[in-house]
This record gives C-alpha cells, sequence and structure tokens, in this order.
C-alpha cells in the first residue's frame, strides 16, 4: 500500500463479469491472450540467463517487438510476469509451453471505459496499435459494488483483462492518515494450549517489542481436571453416590478455576497497555467455540 505525505492509498480489486461475447469478439480475445502466451513463453525461456529482470529486457525485448503486435506496454507487463514468477516457473521444469494462469495487465493507454448508445457499460480494450474491440460488462452485484466506489471517489488507472474476458479493475483511493495517539498496539490471538499470546508492536517503527504467553497453566490444570473427572465418571456409573456428588463438586470448581483465570489474565492484559500506553486489538471471536456454536471438545482439552 503507497504512501505519501499527505495520506496513504488504498487499493482494492473488484472482477467484473462480461456479457456473452460475438464470436468476432471472442476469436479476437482469444488471438490476443494466444499472443500474450506466446510471448510469455519467449520471456520464459530467457530466464535461465538473465541476471535481473533488466537483463532480461534487453535478451528479449527487441526480438519481441519484431514478431508480436501487441503493444509495448503489455511485453513489458509479460516480462515483469515472468520474472516475478521465476522461481515458480523454474521449479516446475518449463518445458517451452507457458501452461499457468495469466492475465493481461493494461494501462489507461490501452483500455477505455465507455458506454454504449444504449447506455451499457463496456471496456473498449486495444489489443494493438489502432486495433481495439469491445467487451459489455453484466449489471449484476458486482458492477453495482463497482459503481458504489466511483461514486464514493475511487479512481482506477489499470485493469487486468482475465482469459474469459472477466475484466479485474484495481480502485484506488487516497485517504487522510489517521492521527495516533498511542505509539504502541498489543494485539491479542486467543488459543487453547495457551490462552492469550500477546504481541506488543511499535508502530512507527514497524518492529515487535516483546511477546508474552498468558495462560498456559490453565490447559495444564484442565487435563488434571479432565483425568479426575473420568475417574469419578467411572465411578458413578458403577453406582456410587459419593463419587456422584464430588463430581458435581469438581464441575464446579473447574468452572470457577477457568473463570477466575480469565479474569487474572485480562487484568493482566489490561495492566500491560496501561503501563505501555497502547491500544488492545483482538482476533474476531465469533464462532471460536466451533462451527455453529458448537462446543470445541478438542480445544477444552
Amino acid at each position: 500500500m503507497p504512501t505519501n505525505i499527505f495520506g496513504e492509498f488504498v487499493r482494492k480489486c473488484i472482477v467484473l463479469n462480461n456479457l456473452g461475447l460475438t464470436s468476432k469478439k471472442f476469436d479476437i480475445l482469444n488471438k490476443f491472450v494466444s499472443e500474450y502466451l506466446r510471448v510469455l513463453d519467449n520471456i520464459c525461456l530467457q530466464l535461465p540467463i538473465a541476471d535481473s529482470s533488466t537483463d532480461l529486457h534487453f535478451l528479449t525485448y527487441s526480438d519481441i517487438r519484431k514478431t508480436s503486435f501487441l503493444p509495448s506496454d503489455v511485453i513489458q507487463e509479460a516480462r515483469k510476469d515472468a520474472w516475478k514468477s521465476r522461481k515458480h516457473i523454474e521449479s516446475s521444469g518449463y518445458n517451452g509451453t507457458f501452461e499457468f494462469k495469466c492475465s493481461i495487465r493494461l494501462n489507461n493507454r490501452w483500455f477505455k471505459y465507455i458506454k454504449s448508445e444504449r447506455g451499457n457499460p463496456c471496456f473498449k480494450i486495444t489489443y494493438s496499435p489502432r486495433k481495439s474491440f469491445v467487451i459489455p460488462v453484466k449489471v449484476d452485484r458486482q458492477y453495482k459494488r463497482f459503481c458504489s466506489f466511483l461514486n464514493d471517489e475511487w479512481a482506477f488507472d489499470n485493469i487486468s483483462l482475465l482469459s474469459n474476458g472477466r475484466i479485474s479493475v484495481v480502485l484506488e483511493k487516497e485517504f487522510e492518515k489517521p492521527e495516533i495517539k498511542h505509539r504502541y498496539v498489543i494485539g491479542i490471538d486467543v488459543g487453547s494450549s495457551t490462552l492469550a499470546s500477546a504481541t506488543v508492536f511499535d508502530m512507527q517503527t514497524s518492529k515487535i517489542i516483546k511477546q508474552l504467553y498468558f495462560g498456559r497453566d490453565v490447559a495444564k490444570q484442565q487435563r488434571i481436571y479432565l483425568k479426575r473427572r473420568a475417574y469419578l465418571q467411572s465411578l458413578t456409573d458403577k453406582g456410587s453416590h459419593k463419587a456422584k456428588r464430588s463430581l458435581k463438586r469438581l464441575k464446579h470448581k473447574q468452572f470457577n478455576f477457568v473463570k477466575t483465570r480469565s479474569g487474572q489474565i485480562s487484568k493482566e492484559i489490561v495492566n500491560l497497555a496501561e503501563k505501555c500506553n497502547a491500544y488492545i486489538s483482538i482476533e474476531k471471536l465469533k464462532n471460536i467455540r466451533g462451527k455453529k456454536g458448537e462446543f470445541n471438545k478438542k480445544a477444552n482439552r
């Protein structure tokens, strides 16, 4: 996420669905994607002897420009894609045919967001100098979401064309930097073996100051309680009334222990936040006991 002195830029990606293409447009799209894949193949073949992205550019650009109808910007994007994925490409045993999923990135020189004569939204794609075709956008929930961002002053200057004709739009908006009242933030991760893991993070230096682990004794004590309860339950099943009374008392004792330790740990975390003058950030606790609120017996053990 890029930043500047005035604020910070936030980016969102929305994939727009397209309406059915005519046979002519479909042929153009296939031709465009096939040529992009051919360019990727030529670039990938030079990856083993390239020392850097710039070196890869000098090894491939001139020859590709002589044989390809693609715009120069698109060829550059293909080179960037190949260099970014070089480790994955080389480890997969590249054999001269690019078989990975790809998308064609286009800057605002090579596309236009327009409306047809009937007012339908479209993207005009220039796939070669002075050659273009139009992809109609489906007016569905995704498009309405896209329009809501535009109405909220989000902007975009590049898109990615997918092989099936769908269009991925990268929206961007600058927000003012929020005033930071506290330098530190304490992140809390709730677990089973460790009841609460606390990480003190310095937002100015983007470094972790310390990590603390609270409630490790809870898991140990829980195992003791569960073992004792299993023994008393076996005696209760045999008809022992004394074991039944002891089991009932033990359940209350276990409940009170967990409740008390949870409160003590919460207090320790609050004291730590006050000492560091920090925010407290805790993970989302919805369905933490399991799906649909079921009791997570494994985590309890």
